[in-house]
């Protein structure tokens, strides 16, 4: 008698998965950390958003062949987000990828002015409505930054 076959469907070689791809990735542990910290910072969106923006988004995308989101930039802007404390508000900040390949991060202060700070590859570039203050500082000196924008 020969063996019995579903008769649901049979899975052709074409479409099985080279062993590699089928196994799980872990992520490293501080990566964990910092989903954690997306979440807790800017909500659900916020994170939904910087996860698009970096594993969706490669070079040539938009209007304006945008740049793919810089590492360096990625990480001043997770350093900014351990240290900042954003004033109790209806919203949370919001997360935009720039055509330079940075990150751009906008709030409202106490008493709703704009403040916005862009992570590029080079710097952080801030302006601050409230004082008319605009400027530019390194990326070593982003927890300062993050005080001075929330005093």
């Amino acid at each position: 008698m020969p063996p019995p076959q579903s008769p649901a469907y049979v899975l052709v070689e074409e479409l099985r998965e080279p062993s590699a791809l089928a196994t799980i990735h872990r992520p490293p542990p501080d990566e964990l950390e910092r989903e954690e910290l997306l979440l807790r910072k800017l909500g659900p969106r916020g994170w939904g958003r910087v996860h698009h923006f970096r594993n969706y988004y490669q070079s040539g995308w938009g209007e304006q062949r945008g740049q793919v989101l810089s590492p360096k930039a990625l990480d001043a802007f997770s350093r900014f987000l351990e240290a900042v404390e954003f004033p109790a508000a209806k919203n949370p900040p919001s997360v935009f990828l720039t055509d330079r390949g940075g990150i751009e991060l906008s709030w409202e202060d106490a008493d709703g002015k704009s403040v916005q700070v862009e992570f590029t590859r080079e710097r952080v570039e801030f302006c601050r409505e409230a004082i008319g203050e605009e400027g530019a500082t390194g990326h070593d000196e982003v927890v300062e930054l993050s005080r001075r924008l929330t005093s």
